[in-house]
């Protein structure tokens, strides 16, 4: 059975990378066995950290591989739920995850909206690009925000556990 992981951390997402890649590209990747990485996930082990440069390798088979830069992406959000937890005036507020979707519909719905608008005959030009780009991280930032909101249940859900 899995062990629960912080939803997110970057034990997660190595985790998720271990999943997607068979263990030949791992270390084919890396030069360094698999089980050396599944100890790096175990949130029991505080003894195996993984590398900044083995991350690198482990993402960029799981892209070779035609899945996402899991680590790359866990990182961002361990960035910001830490920046959420300790920076003042950062603290992340959780809302009610349906109303979260609605956002990220709406913002979903913008991207295609501004995409849709910058294909008109003309075609795409640089600038609208970059309006594009801009609505799309809007819409990422709207994920991630999401992504703590359920972390923030998780939490709730344990302390009550433990009480």
């Amino acid at each position: 059975m899995t062990k629960p992981r912080d939803i997110c951390s970057i034990r997660a997402g190595l985790h998720k990378a271990l999943g997607a890649i068979d263990e030949a590209h791992i270390e084919r990747a890396t030069g360094k066995s698999a089980s050396l990485y599944r100890k790096c996930a175990d949130p029991d082990n505080a003894r195996h950290r993984l590398q900044a440069e083995d991350a690198l390798a482990i993402d960029m088979a799981c892209v070779a591989a035609g899945e996402r830069p899991f680590i790359l992406e866990s990182y961002r959000q361990a960035l910001d739920a830490r920046i959420a937890e300790t920076i003042p005036g950062a603290a992340h507020r959780p809302m009610d995850p349906m109303f979260r979707i609605s956002e990220a519909m709406r913002d979903l719905g913008r991207v295609a909206e501004t995409i849709a608008d910058a294909a008109r005959p003309k075609g795409m030009s640089a600038e609208d690009a970059q309006r594009c780009a801009l609505q799309i991280d809007r819409t990422l930032d709207t994920l991630s925000r999401l992504k703590l909101d359920l972390r923030a249940i998780v939490r709730v859900e344990q302390e009550e556990a433990a009480a």
